[in-house]
């Protein structure tokens, strides 16, 4: 939001005119700008608590009032900008606005395979039949679960060990997917000759306790 000649930049965002006689902010999601004098001003932010927070949370009740429509956020600041800043009032002439589609989510209805009758028990105690649509996942908790695949042991190894405590206790020794391995790191036939280095401390017995 530009400043006037006789406007002030707050340090929260809200912009004031020298005399505090009015203020001014934008919506937190489509930026359109909007202004309240001293008194309103006064009772929002009771609302709101402090300007830091009207600043980041305010959304503009016309915005509300399209996104209750179902309007994308995207669409209605396409609508602002072909306004000049302005954001007619729902279901109002809209400059340009048909270049502007509102989108709508695709919905559930469209999968459905058929319908069913199932009864409902009421509040009351008795029953009702309501009808309510087939999915091809009604009833199959495993629609969404991918198919099982074999493990493709030369890939799964190729920069982890599938056994770090034979990796590291046994050096590679005894395991079960030892010629299907190709972990960089794993111990070859050669290694299981060298000894194995116990990193023992040597103790020196001093003289004075020598006998």
């Amino acid at each position: 939001m530009k400043l006037g000649k006789n406007q002030e930049l707050l340090p929260s965002g809200v912009i004031a005119s020298k005399d505090r006689k009015y203020f001014y902010w934008s919506c937190s999601v489509t930026g359109l700008k909007t202004f309240a004098n001293a008194d309103r001003f006064k009772k929002i932010l009771q609302t709101y608590g402090t300007e830091d927070k009207l600043v980041k949370t305010f959304v503009a009740s016309p915005v509300k009032k399209y996104i209750s429509e179902g309007w994308e956020i995207s669409a209605i600041k396409q609508i602002i900008e072909a306004n000049k800043g302005k954001l007619p009032p729902p279901g109002g002439k809209k400059k340009a606005v048909e270049k502007v589609k509102k989108v709508r989510k695709p919905r559930l209805k469209q999968f459905a395979t058929g319908s069913k009758t199932v009864p409902v028990h009421q509040s009351s105690g008795s029953f009702e039949v309501e009808t309510k649509p087939v999915y091809p996942w009604t009833n199959d908790p495993d629609y969404f679960r991918s198919s099982p695949a074999p493990i493709n042991i030369s890939e799964a190894t190729k920069d982890s060990c599938a056994y770090p405590n034979r990796y590291l206790d046994d050096r590679c020794q005894g395991c079960s997917l030892y010629d299907k391995c190709n972990f960089k790191s794993k111990y070859t036939p050669e290694d299981w000759k060298k000894s194995i280095p116990r990193n023992e401390v040597k103790v020196k017995v001093l003289k004075s306790f020598e006998s």
